[in-house]
């Protein structure tokens, strides 16, 4: 059974994690509650000018704190089966925090609402998604050695 610490590692080491710089700044097991800070960096913008951050950067936000904020109650991480993003502004050149939060665990099936916002609370995004309580990551499972770090 994973704790926070465990979790913590899982999200800062994987390697598209890394890439963007993706961190897990604080999360409550038991509640099924997990905040994410992705730090700002031009690269993960569509128009670095702008500093306008491309979709996917918050997709991806959106569906790693789902998938964590489902996992921590069961101590085991989550594969996503689905999720759904809507998009309410454009944020730009900002950290995001990705507030991810349990909204129900069932026997093959979680679900998760996320929100995306700045320091000041500002919303961005909100999305929510399904996510696997039955299924395994087969690079954790194996103990892959890139799932190690």
């Amino acid at each position: 059974m994973l704790d926070v610490e465990a979790f913590k590692k899982i999200v800062e080491s994987a390697a598209f994690h890394r890439l963007i710089g993706l961190k897990l700044e604080s999360a409550d097991a038991a509640a099924g509650v997990v905040v994410l800070r992705q730090p700002y960096d031009p690269k993960l913008s569509i128009f670095p000018d702008a500093g306008v951050y491309h979709g996917g950067v918050i997709a991806s936000l959106i569906d790693v704190a789902g998938a964590v904020a489902c996992g921590l109650p069961l101590g085991r991480p989550t594969p996503t089966a689905n999720f759904r993003v809507d998009f309410l502004k454009s944020p730009a050149k900002i950290d995001l925090i990705a507030t991810g939060r349990l909204v129900r665990s069932g026997k093959t099936m979680s679900v998760a609402d996320v929100e995306i916002t700045d320091d000041n609370g500002e919303v961005y995004a909100i999305g929510r998604g399904t996510f696997s309580t039955t299924a395994a990551f087969k690079a954790i499972k194996s103990g892959a050695e890139s799932a190690k770090r």
